[in-house]
């Protein structure tokens, strides 16, 4: 998958603190919330200066069978940031130290460990969810967002199956009812190489540069069905090139 990930070793991160518990912090802790839906100006509370990007959301992959929780948001020079849960439990916190607590911080974006369906749906209830920081300027930040667990059907496509193709005439076919939005990426791993390309739900083909592709090589592909409120469905396969 494309998405970043939170997994750094704590170690090699001191000016960070790292917080994920089930029950709400102290008062020097920080309590993060997640979110399916983009946050908009209409859902930020009198509490607090909505973030500018507050996204939570489920990612499936079907070919897997495994699912993860994922975060995104966005906001000028915060120094704390946290998440809780319909039920006031927080999901995570994150507390700049150091150095980094006087120039703030400004992106996040992590995904979780990737289970079963069956073993993450219910560590993440459907409900309103909360974002709560600071600013390094002491500006209380706050956005909620409903966060549910309906995903979006499974894309299908072509070439997969590990199907032969020309490298100069590779045209990517799917069909994906429902989404808002569909990515598809494209790697190779021997050669570190990738195309990721975010279209319209109502787009239904994409034709592959021959630059990107060499001949008589195995390319991974997968299609993500994105819905509207944010949650992605995946379908993965390969395809070759002729050599």
């Amino acid at each position: 998958m494309i998405l970043s990930r939170l997994g750094w070793p704590r170690a090699i991160l001191p000016p960070l603190l790292l917080l994920a518990c089930d029950k709400t912090p102290t008062p020097t802790e920080v309590t993060a919330h997640s979110g399916q839906q983009e946050v908009s100006q209409l859902e930020a509370s009198a509490a607090g200066e909505p973030f500018e990007v507050a996204q939570a959301f489920f990612e499936l992959n079907t070919t897997f069978n495994d699912m993860g929780f994922q975060v995104f948001l966005d906001h000028t020079g915060w120094r704390h940031v946290s998440l809780t849960d319909p039920n006031g439990n927080t999901v995570f916190g994150l507390h700049a130290e150091t150095g980094l607590s006087q120039i703030g911080l400004t992106e996040l974006h992590f995904e979780s460990e990737e289970p079963r369906p069956s073993q993450l749906k219910p560590k993440f209830p459907p409900g309103r969810y909360t974002f709560r920081g600071q600013t390094v300027e002491g500006t209380t930040l706050m956005s909620q967002v409903q966060v549910n667990q309906q995903m979006p059907s499974a894309p299908s496509f072509s070439p997969k199956n590990g199907q032969l193709v020309d490298k100069s005439n590779v045209v990517v076919r799917w069909n994906a009812p429902g989404a808002d939005m569909v990515e598809v990426i494209i790697e190779q791993d021997d050669l570190e190489h990738s195309l990721d390309v975010l279209v319209s739900g109502s787009t239904t083909s994409l034709s592959v540069p021959p630059q990107f592709l060499r001949r008589g090589r195995e390319y991974k592909i997968e299609v993500q069905s994105v819905a509207e409120n944010k949650n992605r469905t995946i379908a993965e396969s390969t395809f070759r090139t002729r050599s």
